[in-house]
């Protein structure tokens, strides 16, 4: 799509929060945002807890009316969107949990289909067509008969996808798609979106405070602080010192060798670690998680060599009392821990 075009999702002078009829009160919580979207693409929200991370998204969606403002999908506004007509253009996926008893993972995915099925819910050929596909490309066919309840939360959430996907929408928001899930099930969500961005050509927007993980995915991130919203890909953010406004005055760096973020450290003694990654690397991690600084190469009061020796990695230390060796990176730390 050209910049030309109508964005996909536009947002102008939108203020999201809370209002009161009772007493006619009125609590912004975010805003005035400002946003065009331009191309399918997926964008992770960030941002401190308390922000409106999910406030921002239930407004997006319609479930939470705007304070102010205006929100045009493909040109038009929102508000002047039927209920029916939104339901084909944008499909949610909250962290509520469902309790349906008896509920299969195969029916939930069939209700998906609501905006498209007559009063009786009857399905068509196509109907069925898009369920199939929606439960093959989130990879759950093994699933299809397990009761709900009997799910993983992983499990879970790749239902709950798709069921937004035989929703058959050109945009899906999600509200912390990888909360309660392990690290292979957060790494598995994120790369199913991502899949769907570019394969089905879905404009995905979801939050998230897996940051070093989305940063792997995302096309773009919406930075939500105190001073407004910030947006770009990761690596614009890394450069104009955008995370700087989330950590605020924590200890929290982005650290350009690890490729991750971490806390700051104070270093006061160097060691230099000489060998092959990936071994190196490791032992560099575990030598500044004990508070060594470490180099390649300079002039240093102990040197780390890691080698191979019979089949087996050793880590041989030399410094102000000769040559100690160790056979594991637990070994090496317990040793240094003690000669601080």
């Amino acid at each position: 799509m050209k910049e030309t075009d109508t964005p996909i999702l536009k947002l102008e002078d939108l203020q999201i929060g809370y209002s009161r009829s009772s007493s006619r009160k009125v609590s912004c919580v975010y805003g005035p945002l400002n946003v065009d979207i331009q191309e399918p693409e997926m964008i992770g929200i960030i941002g401190r807890n308390g922000i409106g991370k999910s406030t921002l998204l239930r407004t997006l969606t319609g479930i939470q009316p705007a304070l102010k403002g205006r929100m045009f999908i493909y040109g038009s506004e929102s508000r002047k969107i039927s209920r029916s007509a939104m339901a084909r253009l944008i499909s949610y996926v909250s962290t509520e949990t469902l309790h349906i008893p008896n509920l299969q993972v195969a029916d939930l995915v069939t209700l998906g289909r609501f905006p498209y099925t007559t009063w009786f819910g009857k399905l068509n050929q196509r109907d069925t067509l898009i369920i199939e596909d929606a439960i093959e490309h989130t990879g759950i066919q093994h699933l299809r008969y397990k009761p709900v309840y009997k799910l993983s939360d992983g499990e879970k959430q790749k239902v709950m996808i798709a069921r937004a996907l035989a929703q058959d929408t050109p945009i899906i928001f999600l509200d912390e798609p990888t909360a309660f899930l392990d690290l292979p099930a957060r790494h598995e969500i994120l790369r199913l979106l991502h899949d769907l961005t570019r394969k089905k050509s879905k404009l995905i927007v979801f939050s998230t405070h897996d940051l070093s993980i989305a940063m792997d995915e995302v096309d773009k991130l919406w930075l939500m602080t105190g001073e407004g919203l910030f947006e770009g890909a990761p690596e614009d953010l890394l450069i104009n010192q955008g995370f700087r406004k989330l950590f605020g005055n924590s200890d929290m760096e982005y650290d350009t060798r690890s490729m991750a973020f971490k806390f700051s450290r104070e270093f006061k003694r160097s060691i230099s670690v000489l060998g092959e990654p990936p071994y190196s690397t490791y032992t560099s991690k575990a030598m500044e998680r004990i508070g060594f600084r470490t180099t390649q190469g300079e002039t240093a009061e102990y040197t780390i060599t890691i080698a191979s020796e019979n089949n087996a990695m050793q880590w041989k230390v030399t410094g102000r009392d000769g040559i100690s060796t160790f056979g594991s990176i637990y070994a090496l730390t317990s040793f240094f821990m003690k000669e601080r």
